[in-house]
C-alpha cells in the first residue's frame, strides 16, 4: 500500500512511526516562525509531560478552548475527532498503536496535534492538494466516535479485562516515576485513550473490531514489517501516496454517523459563529447561556433534520442503532454541499487558537530552534511580527459632511439589535450557506423592513426597502394552514390559488408544532414590476425551518422577483393577473414549480416545491412534491454587502438627506413683508382666492 517506484531518486523505505513524524514535520513547516513559537509556548504551559513529552488530555484540551459546560457533549466529540485525526495518514487501528507510539499515555502529543492543526485550518492543501477531500476525512472522524467509541456489545463484554490490561502500555521501569511525578496512569488517560487502547486490543485478539468498524487487514503491506516507500523531499508525493488517496484503505460505505453527533457539533460551531482566532471563546459567553443556547439549539436541529428528516433529539443512540438508521457519507456529502457548504467553517478559526498567545511581549527575535516538532523546556521570547500583535478594528464607512468632504461614521456592531427573526442565531444560521465576507453577516447588516413594526402593507415595504441599492435579505416565517379553509379571509386567499394543489410538508412541519420560516437573497436594488420581473442569476431561495434547504437560480429564465403593491411579492414565478372580472377584481396566482408567493396583504404565503425552473429543486428532498401554505407571523427585510457596497451606500443616503435638509431650509430675506409677496406670488403661503397659479 502506498508504495512508488523502488528505483525513483530520494526514495527510502520507513516504518509507520519514522513517516508519522516525517509529515507531521512537514507540516511544521506550514507555520510562520511566530506561529510555531505561540503553538510551542501554548501547548507546553497548558499541557502535561512525561519523559520530556508534552502531551494533552482531554480536560486539556476542553479547557484550553473554553468550551462552556452546556456544549459539553459537543467537546467531548470535538476531542475525540482529533484523537483520531492524530494518526494521520494511518487512519485504521494498528499493532502497535501509533497513538501511544512515543512514551507519552495520549494521542495528543504536539507533533500530532501539529498535524491536526494543519488539517483543520486548511494548510494541509500546500502538503497534498487543494482538491483533496477534507469532508470525507471530517467525516471519518465523527464516524470513529460512533464506530469505535460506541458501547456496543462486543466491547462491552470485553471492557473489565481489557482495563485490566491497560498497564502493560507503558514500560514497568517507567510506572513509579510516572506515579510520583503526575499521578496513575488511569488518572492521566482520559476516558477516549482508555477505550481506544482496549479496543485497539480487542481488535487484535479477534481479527477485527466489526463487519461496520474500521476494518483492520491482517494482509495489509504495513503490518509486512511496517515498511513503506516514501520519497521524503518531495512534497507532491505525499498525495500520491495511496495511503493517503485511500483514506488507509477505509471501507467508507461501510461507515456511518449518528445525527445527534452532528446536532451536538452543530451547537457549538452557531455559538461561535462571530469568534475571531484572537477571541476567546469567554468573549461570547452569553452565546453559551439561556436564552441564548436554546436558539441554537433549535437552529441545530433544523440543519441536523436535513440529514435525517425523522430524527428527533433524545433518539437511541447505540451503536446497532447507527448502523441501521446513520446517515452515510453520500448523504452527508450532498447535504452539506447543497444546503451548509460553510457550516464547518468555524472549525478552522477555532483551531486558529492555537496559533495564537496572550503571552506575547515583543522583545527580541525568536531563537533558533533544534527541531520544527521538539518543545524546549523554556520557550523564547516571541517575535516582534506577531500578526495578531495589534488587531485591526473595523475600518468604518464613509459618509459626505458638509464641505464635501468625507467623515469616517462608526461601523455598525457586529450583532445588530435582535428582532423577531434576526438574533445571533439566526445569522450565524445564514452564515452556513452564504459567505460572510461577500455579505458582511458580521458587522454589515442594516434593518430595512420588519413588519411587526413598520405594519405588514406594500407601501411600507416599498418605501424602506426601494432605498437600498446593496443586496438585501427577506426573511418571512408563519404557521402552516389545514387543509380545509378556516374563516372568510383564509378561504378567499384559497380561492384565488390554482386548481392544481400538492399536500403539505406536514410529517417534517408537525416536529416544529407547524412553524415554517423561508427567505431569499436578492442581490439587486428592488422595484416595481407588474408585468415581468428582476433580478438575476445570484438571487436565491432558502428554507430555515423545519429543514434546512437551498435553492439557487437555475439560469433558465428571468421570473426571479416580482413586487407590486395591488398584487403581492413572489419569487420563481411571474406576476399574477388581475382579474377584473373574476373575484372582485382580485389577482389570480400561477406558481412556479420552485416558487415562494405572498399575497399584497402580507397576509398568507405559499411554497411551493414540484420541480425546477427559475430556482433548482432540492438536492436533499429529491422526488418529494409539496405545497407548504402558511399564514405570515413576522416579514423582515435586511441590507447587507461588502464594505465598498455598505460605503456607496453610506454616500448615497448622506447625499439624500442633505439634499432633503436643503429643500426643507428656505433662506428669507431681512424684509419680511418682501419676502412673504414673494412666497404669496409664487403659491406657497397665503394668498387664499386671490392666487391665481403656482398650485395644483
Amino acid at each position: 500500500m502506498g508504495q512508488v517506484q523502488s528505483g525513483q531518486s530520494g526514495t527510502k523505505r520507513f516504518t509507520p512511526q519514522e513517516i508519522s513524524h516525517k509529515f507531521a514535520t512537514k507540516c511544521g513547516s506550514q507555520f510562520s516562525g511566530i506561529e510555531l513559537w505561540a503553538f510551542k509556548d501554548v501547548f507546553r504551559r497548558n499541557g502535561k509531560v512525561y519523559d520530556g513529552v508534552y502531551y494533552w488530555t482531554e480536560e486539556d484540551f476542553v479547557k484550553f478552548l473554553g468550551i462552556p459546560e452546556s456544549t459539553a457533549e459537543s467537546g467531548r466529540i470535538l476531542y475525540s475527532m482529533v484523537h483520531y485525526l492524530c494518526t494521520f495518514p494511518f487512519l485504521r487501528p494498528r499493532h502497535p498503536p501509533l497513538t501511544f507510539s512515543q512514551v507519552a499515555p495520549t494521542t495528543l502529543t504536539f507533533e500530532n496535534m501539529v498535524k491536526v492543526v494543519v488539517l483543520f485550518t486548511g494548510r494541509y492543501k500546500s502538503i497534498l492538494t487543494s482538491d483533496y477531500d477534507f469532508l470525507k476525512l471530517l467525516f471519518c472522524a465523527i464516524a470513529y466516535y460512533e464506530e469505535v467509541l460506541a458501547e456496543d456489545k462486543e466491547f462491552k463484554e470485553k471492557k473489565a479485562s481489557s482495563s485490566n490490561n491497560e498497564a502493560e502500555q507503558i514500560p514497568e521501569t517507567s510506572k513509579t516515576q510516572e506515579v510520583t511525578r503526575n499521578g496513575s496512569k488511569d488518572e492521566k488517560m482520559g476516558f477516549w485513550e482508555n477505550k481506544f487502547a482496549a479496543l485497539t486490543k480487542l481488535a487484535n485478539s479477534s481479527g477485527s473490531v466489526s463487519s461496520s468498524a474500521v476494518s483492520v487487514e491482517s494482509s495489509d503491506t504495513d503490518i509486512d514489517e511496517g515498511l513503506l516507500n516514501i520519497d521524503v523531499e518531495n512534497v507532491s508525493i505525499w498525495y500520491d501516496l495511496d495511503l493517503i488517496k485511500s483514506y488507509d484503505n477505509i471501507d467508507i460505505e461501510l461507515l456511518r454517523i449518528s445525527p445527534t453527533s452532528l446536532y451536538h457539533i452543530f451547537v457549538l460551531l452557531l455559538a461561535i459563529g462571530p469568534l475571531q482566532p484572537q477571541e476567546p471563546l469567554s468573549t461570547y459567553s452569553d452565546h453559551f447561556i439561556e436564552p441564548a443556547i436554546a436558539r441554537y439549539r433549535s437552529v441545530a436541529k433544523s440543519m441536523t433534520q436535513s440529514f435525517d428528516p425523522n430524527w428527533v433529539l433524545g433518539n437511541p443512540t447505540d451503536h446497532d442503532y447507527v448502523l441501521e438508521t446513520g446517515i452515510s457519507y453520500s448523504r452527508f456529502y450532498t447535504v452539506v454541499k447543497s444546503a451548509m457548504p460553510f457550516a464547518f467553517d468555524g472549525l478552522a478559526v477555532l483551531f486558529e487558537h492555537f496559533l495564537f498567545n496572550q503571552r506575547i511581549a515583543p522583545t527580541s527575535p525568536v531563537a533558533a530552534q533544534v527541531s520544527l516538532i521538539a518543545i524546549p523546556k523554556v520557550v523564547g521570547s516571541p517575535p516582534v511580527d506577531h500578526p495578531f500583535a495589534s488587531p485591526k478594528d473595523h475600518d468604518g464607512l464613509e459618509e459626505l459632511n458638509e464641505d464635501g468632504g468625507t467623515a469616517t461614521i462608526v461601523a455598525p456592531s457586529k450583532l445588530p439589535e435582535p428582532t423577531k427573526l434576526m438574533n445571533a442565531a439566526m445569522i450565524a444560521h445564514l452564515a452556513t450557506f452564504m459567505d460572510i465576507n461577500s455579505f458582511q453577516l458580521y458587522g454589515g447588516l442594516k434593518k430595512l423592513y420588519v413588519g411587526s413594526e413598520a405594519g405588514f402593507s406594500m407601501g411600507s415595504f416599498e418605501q424602506k426597502v426601494f432605498k437600498w441599492n446593496a443586496p438585501t435579505i427577506v426573511l418571512v416565517s408563519g404557521y402552516i394552514l389545514g387543509p380545509e379553509p378556516k374563516g372568510a379571509r383564509e378561504r378567499a386567499f384559497c380561492d384565488l390559488l390554482p386548481p392544481i394543489r400538492y399536500s403539505s410538508s406536514t410529517s417534517q412541519v408537525a416536529k416544529r408544532s407547524g412553524k415554517v420560516t423561508y427567505g431569499a437573497v436578492v442581490c439587486t436594488p428592488w422595484k416595481n414590476s407588474h408585468k415581468e420581473c428582476f433580478g438575476d442569476n445570484s438571487t436565491a431561495l432558502f428554507q430555515l425551518e423545519p429543514v434546512q434547504d437551498v435553492f439557487r437560480s437555475t439560469g433558465y429564465n428571468g421570473n426571479h422577483v416580482y413586487f407590486s403593491k395591488s398584487l403581492g411579492l413572489g419569487f420563481g414565478n411571474l406576476p399574477p393577473k388581475q382579474q377584473s372580472h373574476k373575484n372582485h377584481g382580485a389577482p389570480q396566482y400561477a406558481f412556479g414549480d420552485l416558487s415562494l408567493t405572498l399575497e399584497h396583504a402580507l397576509e398568507f404565503g405559499v411554497f411551493r416545491s414540484v420541480g425546477s425552473e427559475t430556482y433548482r429543486s432540492s438536492q436533499i428532498r429529491e422526488h418529494i412534491e409539496f405545497e407548504d401554505r402558511f399564514a405570515i407571523t413576522e416579514l423582515e427585510v435586511w441590507g447587507c454587502g461588502a464594505d465598498e457596497v455598505l460605503r456607496e451606500q453610506a454616500r448615497l443616503w448622506a447625499w439624500e438627506e442633505k439634499e432633503a435638509l436643503l429643500r426643507k431650509n428656505v433662506n428669507l430675506s431681512k424684509d419680511i413683508e418682501e419676502s412673504r409677496a414673494l412666497l404669496e406670488m409664487a403659491g406657497l403661503v397665503g394668498g387664499g382666492g386671490k392666487r391665481t397659479g403656482g398650485s395644483v
